[in-house]
């Protein structure tokens, strides 16, 4: 049977957003609920400055708050040096970097330029390393920039090879505000796939009326087999004009099931997840048919 990886990153990037603070105690709980589904991968907090982004303040707290299981992965999204110092000193023992194709993003989001953020990611890897940590990398604004426009392909191929270069594991190729199309999320990561040596690819999509899920299949159908989600479809970056939240892991995880395709995901306790997760959200509805990304 054939099987796919699902990234869950709906703790982190689901309720990064939020303008009203989510209780620690509730966060926790989404983990230990997504864990109890069957997710094997979980972005569970970020670890950045909290004057940017207030929602994550608890970073630490949440971390060492869930209910750790064997065979799972739980990691979190890390800025910058600082990030990763704090990250490692929580225990963690696999971080996620990020990065925009696009100058104007990347440093709206980051504040830095994209040579800046690639010399940083570099110095993250060298750090990680030693320590035992292993670094997935997000690369935004792929399939195309709130606000700069369209993205030449050839800008994510050369960050993608760079951060393989670098020690990223995995690459996750993000498109920030729901850009992409069929057309675009199968080419794109299919010749990205087939210049990597080492690194994995996974893909991440973020809502634009169901245009999502046709872009995961265009994905698949590509050779990709690793997938992010989030439950209950929430979050996207607060520095992305127009963004509406992720794809829900909850119906990316029955469009496979309906394929014969083997997720390790319990349809109803994931369903489960996405709606515990909806009921934290403030913003969910309340903006274009979607939640108001880092990635």
């Amino acid at each position: 049977m054939e099987t796919v990886e699902i990234f869950e990153v709906g703790p982190r990037d689901g309720l990064q957003p939020e303008p009203v603070f989510v209780e620690t105690a509730k966060k926790i709980q989404l983990v230990d609920m997504l864990t109890g589904a069957g997710c094997k991968r979980i972005e569970v907090t970020s670890f950045v400055n909290p004057k940017w982004v207030p929602q994550m303040r608890d970073a630490r707290e949440v971390f060492q708050g869930i209910n750790q299981k064997d065979g799972v992965v739980y990691n979190a999204l890390i800025p910058n040096m600082k990030g990763f110092e704090r990250a490692a000193e929580s225990g963690l023992k696999e971080v996620v970097t990020i990065m925009s194709t696009s100058e104007s993003h990347n440093k709206k989001n980051l504040n830095t330029s994209v040579p800046e953020q690639l010399k940083i990611i570099e110095e993250i890897n060298k750090a990680a390393g030693p320590e035992g940590i292993r670094v997935r990398s997000y690369i935004a604004t792929v399939f195309g920039c709130p606000i700069e426009g369209s993205t030449d392909p050839q800008k994510a191929l050369d960050i993608a090879l760079a951060l393989e270069s670098y020690g990223a594991y995995e690459i996750s190729l993000g498109d920030t505000t729901g850009m992409a199309n069929p057309d675009s999320a199968y080419y794109v990561p299919k010749t990205i796939l087939r210049a990597l040596k080492k690194a994995r690819l996974a893909v991440h999509y973020h809502k634009y009326f169901g245009l999502e899920f046709a872009n995961n299949l265009a994905s698949y159908n590509a050779g990709i087999r690793i997938f992010d989600g989030a439950a209950g479809g929430l979050g996207g970056c607060p520095y992305a004009p127009g963004a509406r939240g992720n794809c829900a892991t909850e119906i990316l995880t029955e469009m496979f099931h309906r394929m014969g395709v083997e997720t390790g995901i319990d349809q109803q306790k994931i369903e489960e997840a996405g709606a515990f997760a909806q009921s934290l959200s403030t913003l969910l509805y309340k903006k274009d048919g979607g939640v108001a990304c880092n990635t």
